[in-house]
């Protein structure tokens, strides 16, 4: 059964300032279904789920989810270009070097047979995290590079993970996650 609720989510500081693990924790507001799980997945450059990278139970309210510290495994890695289709990138206007990336969204499904994994025929839900009027973007990097597009889009990344916000108006601003609330409403 679906229920309206949502979540107040915080990084760990100062996760976006180093090159290892990216933990999101959180507070659930409302009643979550009992098997709902958050989970983080690498996706394709077209945001199709391949690989699940991290995953946790909403448990008495709350959860703890944290991205391997190693690079994501090569298969998950594409280069930076024109089919890139990042929040709030259109009309990709070139990188500063030639870099490829791993994309993480987060999803969340109902654990039927409560093995604790996500199985087939377990429907995920994408799902965003929100940060005031911005949107949370995830991101390991291969290099530090400058990744530019329309409408304002520059993006300005780091070796290893970065996790940023997007926010969309009359331009499009990209930022480091400066800490704070984050929210996800699943009526959305």
């Amino acid at each position: 059964m679906k229920r309206a609720m949502s979540f107040l989510l915080a990084l760990s500081a100062p996760l976006w300032a180093r090159a290892g693990a990216v933990s999101v924790s959180g507070a659930v507001a409302g009643e979550a279904a009992p098997e709902t799980r958050l989970a983080a997945w690498a996706v394709s450059p077209f945001g199709q789920p391949l690989q699940a990278l991290a995953d946790s139970a909403l448990t008495a309210d709350r959860f703890a989810l944290t991205l391997p510290d190693a690079a994501p495994a090569e298969r998950l890695r594409f280069a930076v270009g024109e089919r890139t289709s990042w929040p709030g990138l259109v009309d990709f206007a070139g990188a500063s070097a030639p870099v490829s990336a791993t994309e993480v969204k987060f999803f969340v499904y109902q654990d039927a047979n409560r093995n604790g994994v996500r199985d087939e025929g377990e429907t995920l839900r994408e799902v965003r995290l929100n940060a005031g009027k911005s949107d949370l973007f995830v991101v390991w990097s291969s290099a530090a590079v400058t990744v530019r597009g329309g409408g304002g889009y520059q993006a300005d990344l780091k070796a290893g993970w970065n996790v940023m916000t997007v926010e969309l108006r009359k331009s499009v601003k990209v930022a480091p996650y400066a800490g704070g609330p984050l929210q996800l409403d699943l009526n959305r």
